[in-house]
């Protein structure tokens, strides 16, 4: 996996730090599109290998999805490429705007909200740091 570079879409900022978590930052760019979708995900197969990962999900900034970007959000997430996800909201309230990423969840893989970036991130280590099995 390709660490700490810095790969720049139309709506967000993604890399892979030190301890191998896909950070992804979404970016204050009103509407995102199907399109903008699958490059997002072209993004996350490139710097990961397809392998699945642990991920944690800025969804603080000014964003929504058109209907046929949830759709495409849809088919491409799996258990396959996300191991578990953390997502992160500015306030509980927002977390009803994201109920399709929970609905996302329920793809074989854990799945939190919360309203602080370091908690979030202490999580997944939580989870990187469990015996498997």
């Amino acid at each position: 996996m390709t660490q700490n570079n810095i790969t720049e879409t139309r709506t967000a900022s993604i890399h892979i730090d030190k301890n191998d978590i896909v950070i992804i930052t979404m970016k204050n760019c009103g509407k995102v599109d199907e399109y903008d979708v699958v490059d997002f995900n072209l993004v996350l197969r490139h710097l990961t290998g397809g392998k699945p990962v642990l991920k944690l999900f800025d969804g603080r900034a000014n964003w929504s999805m058109d209907r046929k970007a949830k759709e495409r959000a849809k088919l491409e997430n799996s258990a396959h490429h996300t191991l578990a996800r953390a997502v992160v909201v500015s306030n509980f309230i927002k977390a009803a705007l994201f109920k399709y990423l929970h609905e996302l969840g329920k793809k074989g893989f854990p799945q939190e909200f919360f309203t602080d970036k370091d908690e979030a991130y202490k999580w997944l280590l939580s989870l990187k740091e469990k015996p498997k099995g």
